[in-house]
């Protein structure tokens, strides 16, 4: 396990090295919707295919809704790692994928009734409502397998080893996308079979995490810390849970934004929708490399916290923020130079492209806004502050609902579009606004023994 350093001469070296390969890590696991997606649309029946769509949003929304294992684990972790406590890191980290694996076993115990109301949420209905089910049913047996595996990921983002969730998960993709050929194209399973390479290729990501923490952390030291009573008590879970809880309901408000600009665009009409669904993609697309240069900002912030070490803190807040930025510049230059010909590459509709023409404007004024809301997400969760985070995410999402019901209505995507560049942008000033009281009162969290 590489130990945390203090600012060397190569600071962007350290950033690059943590955000490198979480960008690679981050475009990698986004591929296994495209793989599916290929390889059902490819049936004749294109009911399969609508299945698969609701099928994977539901699975994507309860995977969301649980990322603050992940995010809650790389705060605490890096914090740990930067004051040298390896038996408070190892508990930390051994805590974390046994609580993941206890709510994924507490989810795949309920998935008849999670996926029926899930489906019901998504207004599925006929065909397209058996394939999803299906889909669904056979996804949350890795439920246990997922969930631990992303509380390692936590683990290895704040240890600064990206580099290893890298290999993690693009094994799972390499497993997951080989599998899919093989049960839908050539065995011709179809839905089901997508779903059961997804199970195989989870399963087999969360048992080789688990291999991999039990070999980056003194194998000693967690079966010595696994055979205390006091580790398995209930209250050291719930405190745990305590610590993620505002990250959890942080991240309800965030999926609750998103389904607002698709309940909002559903509203416009059919091409307006396809070509409001084009944009989202650019978002996912940015978020891509700005999430991972947050991961370093968690990483290093958390890291200089651990210390107790306020100047450190502050030159990782500036150094990545600067990094954000300037990627950030350069996203803003591709969509304003080629955001017309990239939107024309996800549709050949007349109808979508004229629909999504007048939008790219807001494409490429997105990036050097939303930043914002990214990067310091990453020093919060860095800091292992998630409060201030669900706080002023309510307050963006209140005036986002607000916004849209001045702007729809007058001028519809653009005015959707428009909207949610105000979400972004809220988000980022309200943790703006909060950072300067946080940076006063930074120091490592408190956790459960």
């Amino acid at each position: 396990m590489r130990q945390g350093q203090p600012i060397t001469s190569q600071p962007d070296r350290r950033i690059w090295l943590i955000a490198g390969p979480a960008i690679v890590s981050n475009v990698t696991t986004a591929s296994i919707a495209l793989v599916d997606s290929w390889a059902v649309g490819h049936l004749p029946d294109p009911a399969a295919l609508a299945g698969l769509a609701l099928g994977a949003y539901g699975m994507s929304m309860l995977q969301w809704s649980l990322g603050f294992l992940r995010m809650g684990t790389t705060g605490l972790t890096a914090q740990a790692s930067g004051a040298r406590q390896i038996k408070r890191l190892t508990r930390i980290a051994v805590r974390a994928a046994v609580l993941g694996a206890l709510l994924g076993i507490l989810l795949m115990l309920a998935k008849a009734p999670l996926t029926y109301a899930v489906l019901e949420t998504l207004g599925a209905d006929g065909p397209e409502r058996m394939a999803g089910e299906s889909y669904l049913s056979i996804r949350l047996w890795a439920a246990p397998f997922f969930l631990a595996k992303i509380a390692v990921i936590g683990f290895l983002i704040g240890v600064q080893r990206t580099d290893i969730a890298l290999y993690v998960e693009a094994g799972v993709n390499v497993v997951n996308a080989g599998l899919t050929v093989l049960f839908v194209t050539y065995l011709g399973y179809g839905v089901a079979g997508a779903a059961t390479a997804s199970l195989i290729a989870e399963v087999a990501g969360g048992v080789a995490a688990i291999v991999i923490l039990g070999a980056a952390l003194r194998p000693s030291l967690v079966a010595a810390l696994l055979r205390q009573k006091i580790f398995w008590r209930a209250t050291g879970f719930v405190r745990l849970l305590q610590v993620n809880g505002w990250l959890f309901v942080r991240t309800l408000a965030l999926i609750a934004g998103f389904g607002l600009y698709v309940a909002q665009a559903e509203t416009l009409g059919t091409a307006t929708l396809a070509a409001c669904h084009i944009v989202l993609n650019f978002y996912v697309l940015q978020a891509l490399t700005l999430d991972a240069l947050a991961y370093a900002a968690e990483a290093l912030v958390g890291e200089a916290i651990g210390r107790r070490s306020r100047q450190e803190m502050r030159y990782w807040v500036a150094r990545t923020s600067a990094w954000a930025m300037g990627v950030s510049l350069v996203y803003l230059a591709i969509f304003a130079a080629f955001g017309q010909p990239l939107l024309h590459l996800f549709t050949d509709q007349p109808s979508v492209r004229a629909a999504a023409e007048p939008l790219y404007l807001w494409i490429a004024l997105t990036p050097p806004i939303a930043v914002w809301c990214y990067q310091f997400d990453g020093v919060f969760i860095g800091a292992a502050r998630a409060k201030p985070m669900f706080w002023t995410m309510a307050a963006a999402l209140a005036g986002f609902y607000a916004l849209c019901l001045w702007l729809v209505p007058l001028h519809g995507a653009s005015g959707l579009c428009g909207a949610f560049l105000g979400f972004f942008g809220l988000r980022g000033f309200g943790l703006a606004l909060a950072y300067p009281s946080m940076e006063r009162s930074a120091v490592p969290a408190k956790v459960p023994t």
